[in-house]
């Protein structure tokens, strides 16, 4: 049960997967400098956040593992009969468990305004596969792999609040760029269903390996030329301490600098082809790996599609 629900605003925004507000389930991908955090038996927990027009969502993750140092920049408790309470508990409960506990992986976010554009590929349930060039901001990583590169890229986060499969394996350094800036569990049960789709898309081995000796020296050298920032547990001693500092009162500005934008005609293919028609090369195995799919049967063979 829900006995104290906290506004934190953020010093940047994030990208959060919410749910339906109709259904409850995973349906979008939401831009946030404001998050809801309730607090049960002392511990605070991810329920919501507002997007850049005040709108109440849900959010997918609720375990919080960490933030970025200094990400939260204030922190108020909010009375029980305000809109965003109402708001809140208007909308649907989640439609799935929202347990991280063993998860395999976890959700992170870079900041909305450091957008990286990268490959990810989405399987269809008739076996269609499109691949598309896309700024990311939300990523799942390996549980067992630190925030701080190098880590295992195991999905992006696209709009529809679920995530591809992306062309890239690991990430070794954001270099001059800030990095992961919050971090969650994911749930359980929506991990499952990621490894099932994935599995019955492109076979067993799908995810990639973890990273090697060699990765993580590439990954030191790096991180000695833009060192990393530290992150630290997200706690109630840290709101408590936000509760101190000056509300934020530049956000309604600050919102026009957060959108993600997405380039018309970016790249796009589906089923090995681009816009075109033109085959992914053989000579591109960044990309053409994508459109090596498992048979639909119980074979172990590979074909392109």
């Amino acid at each position: 049960m829900t006995t104290r629900l906290t506004l934190t605003t953020l010093a940047q925004a994030i990208v959060l997967p919410c749910l339906s507000r109709r259904t409850g389930k995973p349906c979008r991908s939401s831009i946030t400098r404001q998050l809801l955090l309730a607090e049960a038996a002392g511990n605070p927990h991810l329920v919501g956040c507002l997007d850049s027009q005040g709108r109440v969502h849900r959010t997918t993750v609720r375990d919080v593992l960490s933030v970025q140092r200094r990400l939260v920049l204030h922190a108020e408790a909010l009375g029980g009969a305000g809109r965003v309470w109402r708001e809140l508990d208007a909308l649907p409960p989640a439609a799935f468990s929202l347990d991280g506990s063993g998860s395999p992986y976890t959700f992170v976010s870079l900041g909305s305004r450091d957008a990286v554009e990268l490959i990810g590929a989405w399987p269809s349930p008739s076996g269609d596969i499109t691949a598309m060039l896309r700024p990311i901001c939300g990523m799942l990583i390996s549980a067992t792999d630190s925030v701080i590169p190098p880590f295992r890229q195991i999905g992006h986060l696209w709009p529809h609040g679920d995530f591809a499969r992306p062309s890239g394996s690991l990430v070794l350094s954001f270099a001059r760029r800030p990095g992961v800036l919050f971090a969650a569990k994911y749930p359980l049960e929506l991990a499952a269903k990621v490894i099932v789709r994935n599995r019955t898309a492109w076979g067993e081995a799908w995810e990639p390996e973890a990273p090697t000796d060699a990765n993580r020296r590439s990954a030191e050298l790096m991180a000695a030329q833009y060192k990393p920032r530290p992150h630290v547990p997200l706690t109630t001693e840290l709101l408590r301490e936000a509760a101190q500092t000056k509300p934020v009162e530049d956000l309604g500005e600050w919102w026009h600098d957060c959108a993600i934008w997405h380039p018309a005609g970016s790249p796009r293919w589906r089923n090995g082809h681009n816009r075109s028609g033109v085959l992914v090369s053989n000579d591109d195995p960044g990309l053409r790996h994508l459109f090596v799919t498992k048979d639909c049967g119980n074979s172990a063979s590979l074909t392109v599609r």
